[in-house]
């Protein structure tokens, strides 16, 4: 059974790789490219997990978690975190605001799906044998 995921990336090259390796894994993705976009097409679709650009033109990532959890009819999905930027504390800080995961940028295609399956359940996981 594979994964709804909704990737939220203004980078056209980052959310194509991301997109490409989530479908050839065999999930079901959403994009957005911007926050706002992002937070309607998560609360429509409710989603298995949400990967989350920190710098993003109208919201940013802790905006955009902020926005969700706030949601009264919002369930808990997990949010990963990506980023260009790696400044020591950055990882903490995101993960003290309730992100569930951290990933820095430039993806690698090598390790990017067995990174995402982490926070995914057993049987959703693209590495399940």
């Amino acid at each position: 059974m594979p994964a709804h995921i909704v990737v939220i990336e203004d980078d056209p090259a980052s959310l194509e790789l991301a997109t490409y390796l989530l479908i050839a894994a065999g999930h079901s993705v959403m994009s957005a490219s911007h926050g706002v976009e992002g937070i309607r097409i998560a609360v429509e679709h409710k989603p298995d997990l949400i990967i989350c650009d920190m710098q993003l033109p109208d919201l940013n990532g802790f905006e955009v978690r902020r926005h969700l959890a706030a949601r009264p009819d919002w369930r808990v999905v997990p949010i990963v975190a990506v980023t260009a930027l790696s400044m020591p504390g950055d990882r903490e800080l995101a993960l003290i605001a309730g992100f569930n995961g951290y990933l820095t940028k430039p993806i690698s295609p090598e390790t990017f799906l067995q990174e995402i399956d982490a926070f995914l359940p057993a049987e959703l996981r693209s590495d399940k044998a």
